[in-house]
């Protein structure tokens, strides 16, 4: 663990991966501390991006997160000017589902937020996570429906996108999830998740490209979705890092992935002749969670409040590539990072049905086994 006190402190790990993780270890589990008396301070009414100076003078506070740069960018432009603001001790740390689930087991929560999926924070719920009091929150500007579920407050917003390569497909490019499994119009290997991370957004993908509205779908649409991707034959290849999906797009491997779009944006970034289907793409966010039996849950309010502001989620675009949670954040972006930005193509993207793939995960998580092993 690394600690920050009014300055800078990073770690790295894989993108993602603990958020990942917890997709496949999340179980039922009993929550701790809560007859612990909780804090309690006069920090008026919540602003997004302020605290009141010195408010949390004494106080130790610790993100969990997933790493790598995107990680490091964060503490840059969030947590670190938290800390200078509020007068906390911010720790950074690398998040473990099992370490996560152990803690809130014991009663002995060493994490005030973690970096997780809208997905984890809906199933765990009143288990894994705390609810947020959103009197404490400014949430006036996050965008419209990334709240998903009581335990969450949004903290980026990505895509699964499709991503094609110029050089073969510039002068008729694919503008639907069809194309994407039309292999006579687009001939060549193509990139597909089948990582240990259980994503229903790559089920939902499949779906669209049916026809279907991802707002109306059953369990039984499951395995007809993974059954497109095993159709494609010798032209679906996987991947199970976003770093193998950016290297298998810039090596020419494959002409066309679902993947990530900061990946995508690497693999541009890199000089790869590569450009993103903002067609019918899926809307993705990360949640900050707040662990069940937390020891200050307003100092944990008062972060991720400040974290949320115009400024701060600017400069986190600035420094991770990834789509901020404020619609007044205006990062300077080059012409690049403008085309692969998700949060200016909100209008094209999917949201996904996030209750429909609590209640049928286990459905879904015996699918996606199935897929990944190869089977």
């Amino acid at each position: 663990m690394s600690t920050v006190n009014h300055g800078r402190s990073r770690r790295g790990s894989a993108l993602l991966a603990g958020a990942a993780a917890l997709m496949l270890t999340l179980a039922g589990c009993s929550g701790g501390g809560d007859d612990e008396p909780q804090p309690e301070r006069e920090l008026g009414t919540p602003v997004a991006g302020e605290v009141k100076a010195g408010a949390l003078d004494g106080v130790t506070l610790t993100f969990a997160g997933s790493g790598g740069v995107f990680q490091d960018g964060q503490t840059e432009a969030l947590w670190d000017p938290f800390a200078e603001a509020s007068g906390a001790t911010f720790n950074q740390d690398a998040f473990d589902a099992g370490k996560l689930k152990a803690m809130v087991d014991s009663g002995n929560v060493s994490w005030d937020i973690v970096n997780t999926t809208q997905f984890d924070t809906a199933r765990g719920c009143g288990t894994l996570y705390e609810e947020y009091d959103y009197s404490q929150i400014d949430t006036s500007k996050i965008p419209e429906g990334t709240i998903t579920d009581k335990c969450m407050v949004p903290q980026i917003l990505y895509g699964l996108v499709v991503v094609y390569n110029t050089d073969k497909f510039g002068g008729d490019p694919p503008t639907s999830a069809a194309d994407f499994f039309d292999t006579e119009k687009y001939p060549g290997k193509r990139t597909v998740s089948q990582s240990t991370y259980v994503d229903p957004q790559t089920v939902e993908f499949a779906l669209t490209a049916q026809g279907k509205d991802v707002q109306d779908i059953s369990a039984g649409d499951i395995e007809g979705a993974f059954d497109m991707y095993r159709d494609l034959g010798d032209d679906v290849i996987g991947w199970t890092t976003g770093a193998q999906a950016q290297q298998q797009l810039e090596s020419g491997e494959a002409v066309m992935g679902l993947v990530w779009s900061g990946r995508g944006y690497g693999a541009a970034a890199a000089g790869a002749p590569v450009a993103p289907m903002w067609d019918e793409w899926m809307i993705m966010v990360d949640s900050n969670g707040i662990p069940k039996g937390v020891k200050d849950k307003q100092a944990a309010f008062a972060a991720v409040n400040y974290s949320i502001g115009a400024e701060q989620q600017a400069r986190m675009t600035e420094l991770t590539s990834y789509g901020g949670v404020n619609v007044d954040a205006k990062p300077e972006m080059d012409e690049l990072l403008t085309e692969w930005m998700t949060t200016e193509h909100l209008d094209t993207g999917i949201s996904p049905n996030v209750d429909f793939w609590v209640e049928n995960y286990d459905a879904l998580a015996a699918a996606w086994a199935g897929w990944a092993t190869g089977n």
